[in-house]
């Protein structure tokens, strides 16, 4: 249900006629509470907020937060504890164990099946006769009781012993790691041990059969990473010795025998859930030597080549990154910047810290990518990384209390004259704009004429970059037509790219009717740069920033802002800069559509004060704007 990012609606503090409502709700959903507990888990004096939210699926759902962390969720009128409570209360909700390995499907919207339970001992009518259909349940794994996940009985005890343990067990409906986890403060489960771990010469497996031993496997929660660094099938990592990978299992079995094999997974690419969750990766002493050994040889030789050019080693860059990080957090970035894009924080707050002389280059550290080093910051809990919008991160909280950050004084030679911050009048004075290209995506249709040319599946290419690969082809196949320059003969190869079925009778094309069903059969694509920044590649055409004017009640007229993200321009400082520009009031709102980025609402028609906002001061072109023409007749 989480799987996904939701969509806040509201969010208050509750009353205390409604903390006593719902204390009475959880009452009775809990009878075996005492008093104290109840009043523990609904405080009378602490902060407590529910917040209305829709999921990705369009259902919505309510969330009780006490100290801004997520401790009940209500769903269709049924209220269910987080993982956060049940580490709390373990004894809340009927436990389910599990192998580790499982977990990893679980985390992809699976529901855990019925070989993935563990039984202790021999399966009999009274090992699971105290569920029942429908009865809430939580998920814990092998080594350690503390839940793992919250979910809802699919079938009663009776059902699971006549179904010889097979089938669908448990709807998970929340699990660590998910969007919900990551609404509260992201903790990771405490270790409560395990009142059964099996022994070595015990029976482990669902039926009783079977000898193993199972070794509990830590969680490494971690922020988000981009897709294209982490492949969709890659198998887990090996912990003590064995591999949890997809076609494992904990148990040392033959992977055509594993009981695992009953899960299915989702086709979907990478899930937020996946970005959140890693299976820590525990190596033997000699691989990780040899590992070690090569990352250090490679980072020498780095720094060595920097070192020739005259540029700072990657550990100085380091440094330089780190220094210039905490002096934007200590003297820039303020609680009213905040939700701040990636790309603008290291633009407009790191970036203006950087002593003169030096570049802030981030492809000359060991990070290489933006994204790896803000999730290295998160992890030490500098800051927390949310992607607001698809493909987009934004920084959405800083830790003022972090003792790092409040020890940290900024350096004399790294004060600036005036704050670096979003809050400041108009836009940044130095907004550098980013550079977009319109490329082609190598396809499987035009792979074999490329591929001797070096590109694969999946290169981008320029158009430049297009010509130049037909031409070559062309000369050294030697299909250029000597009675007329302008004709190709197309040979098997450029036939079959460029020609339909009913087309078998064409022998020869013009030069541009090659090259324009040539890309017709390319992907289109494009790419963004920004500033400091490796080029970030792109399906589709970029899409401009889209100017509207709508009228609402009364004949009152707004301006609407959108995609302003793709080109690197925060929508919050954007819309501050306008109501300061024109004395109108202004707010921004997530799009209707998911994951669609922001949309800016201006009071009355405006098209003119923006459109000479971008183009001047954010050096946007005219092409990259619509609606220009909406703008109101100058008198």
């Amino acid at each position: 249900m989480f799987k996904k990012p939701f969509q806040v609606k509201t969010q208050t503090l509750m009353k205390g006629s409604d903390r006593k409502k719902l204390k009475a709700d959880i009452g009775k959903l809990f009878p075996q509470l005492t008093l104290d507990c109840l009043s523990e888990m609904i405080p009378k004096k602490e902060e407590m907020t529910v917040t209305k939210i829709f999921t990705h699926a369009g259902d919505s759902a309510f969330i009780y937060s006490v100290q801004k962390n997520p401790l009940f969720f209500e769903v269709e009128k049924i209220i269910y504890p987080t993982v956060y409570l049940l580490w709390r209360y373990t004894d809340l909700l009927p436990l389910i164990f599990t192998w580790p390995p499982v977990f990893s499907k679980l985390t992809k919207g699976a529901d855990l099946m019925l070989p993935g339970v563990f039984v202790r001992g021999q399966l009999t009518p009274s090992t699971f006769s105290h569920l029942q259909k429908g009865d809430l349940c939580a998920i814990s794994l092998l080594g350690n009781k503390a839940p793992v996940a919250v979910g809802k009985m699919l079938l009663s005890g009776s059902d699971m012993f006549d179904s010889g343990m097979k089938g669908k067990g448990v709807q998970c409906v929340h699990i660590l790691g998910d969007e919900l986890w990551a609404f509260g403060d992201n903790s990771k489960p405490p270790d409560l041990g395990d009142d059964f771990m099996p022994d070595k010469n015990e029976g482990t497996d669902s039926t009783g059969n079977g000898e193993s031993e199972v070794l509990g496997a830590d969680l490494d929660l971690k922020g988000p990473t981009e897709t294209l660094d982490q492949p969709e099938d890659a198998s887990l990592p090996s912990i003590g010795g064995m591999n949890l990978g997809e076609s494992g299992s904990a148990t040392g079995q033959d992977p055509n025998t594993s009981h695992y094999d009953d899960f299915t997974s989702s086709n979907e690419n990478q899930s937020t859930v996946e970005k959140n969750l890693n299976i820590v990766n525990i190596q033997s002493e000699q691989q990780s030597s040899i590992s070690g050994d090569s990352a250090s040889v490679k980072v020498q030789e780095e720094e060595m080549s920097l070192q020739e050019n005259g540029i700072s080693t990657i550990d100085q860059m380091d440094e330089l990154l780190y220094t210039c990080f905490l002096c934007a957090l200590k003297n820039s970035v303020k609680k009213l910047d905040l939700p701040l894009l990636t790309s603008t924080f290291f633009r407009s707050f790191m970036s203006p810290y950087c002593p003169s002389g030096k570049i802030l280059d981030i492809k000359k550290s060991r990070y290489k990518k933006l994204s790896k080093f803000l999730q290295s910051m998160e992890k030490k809990g500098f800051i927390k990384v949310k992607e607001l919008s698809k493909g987009v991160d934004s920084i959405v909280e800083v830790d003022r209390s972090h003792p790092e950050l409040k020890e940290f004084k900024v350096p004399d030679d790294r004060k600036l004259e005036e704050t670096v911050s979003s809050t400041m009048e108009g836009p940044m004075k130095e907004f550098q704009p980013p550079t977009i290209t319109e490329k082609f995506g190598v396809t499987t249709a035009i792979l074999p004429l490329v591929k001797a040319f070096g590109y694969s599946k999946g290169s981008a290419l320029s158009s430049s970059e297009v010509r130049s690969c037909i031409t070559d082809y062309v000369k050294a196949n030697s299909l250029q037509m000597d009675d007329s320059e302008s004709q190709v003969l197309l040979d098997p190869v450029l036939a079959d790219i460029v020609l339909n079925k009913e087309e078998g009778d064409i022998t020869t094309l013009k030069w541009e009717q090659l090259f324009s069903r040539f890309t017709s059969k390319m992907q289109t694509v494009h790419e963004i740069t920004f500033p400091g920044l490796p080029p970030v590649l792109k399906k589709g055409k970029v899409e401009p920033i889209k100017i509207d004017v709508v009228q609402r009640a009364s004949n009152k007229k707004i301006t609407l802002v959108e995609n302003l993200e793709t080109y690197g321009i925060d929508p919050e400082e954007f819309a501050h800069t306008v109501q300061i520009g024109v004395a109108c009031s202004t707010s921004v709102s997530p799009l209707p559509q998911k994951n669609k980025g922001f949309q800016v609402m201006i009071q009355g028609n405006q098209i003119n004060f923006i459109a000479d906002l971008l183009t001047s001061q954010y050096k946007i072109a005219r092409k990259c704007i619509t609606g220009l023409e909406k703008a109101p007749k100058k008198r």
